[in-house]
């Protein structure tokens, strides 16, 4: 990891270690804002119908930052990546960890299995409770180079992941324009660098755990380093801070919606505009596990980011110099 990497991660981990996790409350669905994108897939090219999408965004963004998505037409491809993970995870040991992560033959670092209590991801005092296998896109590698169990281990399973893949980056891509009007912005004004798109999809299981410390979480406290990442959950569990009463709710999970919020590239581009959502996955001490398949989405990872127009003025100086997500972000993911 370079100077910058190790600097910046332990940054990230200090501001989480700050956090107050003491009020913690689960949110009411009539509390949580849900945006539904089947009109904008109905009517894809009807201004008046991204404007008003767009609105809703500018609202979220104004607030806490996440909403759940509906309507938005991957429910199959959705079920079936659900299943696929949990055939993953009832591998041996053995076969799981002949693509652990970082594998002499992969092909770039950060994609493969990450064993149960793996201290990366967020990198944090204590491993995480959980196990996960990450792919990556874009940025030169196809979802085909990734690593794989082998098809006589695993059969079908390659192919149930790039359909999910393939689907839940239409969906990603159909947010971009709405976050460009919801900044003030032209809707294509992110559309050259979103065609040169780079995503991360991870596939996590939450496992039953008895009497964890106080100190273990599923998943420790973070932010993400995306443009904005979109989340399918199998079960309830993602615990997201509401930063304008510094309350934690325990997101609800209605059945097919999917979770968005946005991370520290939309942060930082947008001068502190759009938030960078806090939040973490308590140990699984329910009845059974947890399936989570986010979808870490970015742009082109070398496009510079110079703060955007409708973010600055006289009396609002750009924050940050300009920037991409291989100088910053990608340093904290080791990448």
């Amino acid at each position: 990891m370079t100077e910058f990497g190790a600097a910046r991660e332990a940054e990230l981990a200090a501001e989480a270690a700050s956090w107050n996790l003491s009020r913690l409350e689960d949110a009411t669905l009539d509390g949580v804002p849900v945006i539904d994108l089947s009109p904008l897939r109905a009517a894809p090219d009807d201004p008046t119908v991204a404007a008003a999408l767009a609105e809703q965004i500018a609202a979220v963004n104004a607030t806490n930052g996440f909403h759940l998505l509906v309507g938005h037409g991957i429910d199959a491809e959705l079920e079936a990546a659900f299943l696929a993970a949990r055939s993953f995870f009832a591998l041996d040991e053995q076969t799981k960890r002949a693509i652990v992560i970082d594998h002499p033959e992969a092909p770039v670092g950060g994609i493969g299995y990450l064993p149960v209590g793996t201290r990366r991801l967020p990198t944090r005092a204590k491993g995480n409770l959980n196990e996960a296998v990450l792919f990556k896109i874009g940025d030169g590698i196809r979802l085909v180079d990734n690593l794989w169990p082998s098809e006589a281990a695993l059969p079908g399973f390659q192919a149930t992941v790039a359909a999910y893949e393939r689907r839940v980056h239409e969906v990603a891509q159909l947010l971009v324009p709405l976050h460009a009007l919801a900044l003030g912005l032209p809707s294509d004004f992110f559309a050259d660098p979103a065609s040169r798109s780079f995503a991360r999809l991870r596939m996590t299981r939450y496992a039953r755990v008895d009497g964890p410390a106080a100190d273990e979480f599923g998943i420790a406290p973070h932010v993400d380093t995306t443009f904005l990442t979109v989340l399918a959950q199998s079960a309830p569990g993602l615990v997201i801070q509401d930063q304008a009463t510094d309350r934690w709710l325990r997101v609800p999970c209605p059945r097919g919606a999917l979770v968005v919020n946005t991370g520290e590239l939309l942060r930082q581009w947008s001068n502190d505009t759009v938030a960078s959502v806090r939040h973490f996955v308590p140990p699984q001490t329910g009845t059974a596990d947890r399936i989570s398949i986010p979808y870490f989405f970015n742009l082109d990872p070398d496009h510079e980011m110079a703060c955007l127009p409708t973010c600055t003025g006289p009396d609002r100086a750009p924050r940050y110099p300009p920037f991409s997500y291989r100088t910053s972000q990608a340093a904290a993911q080791r990448e």
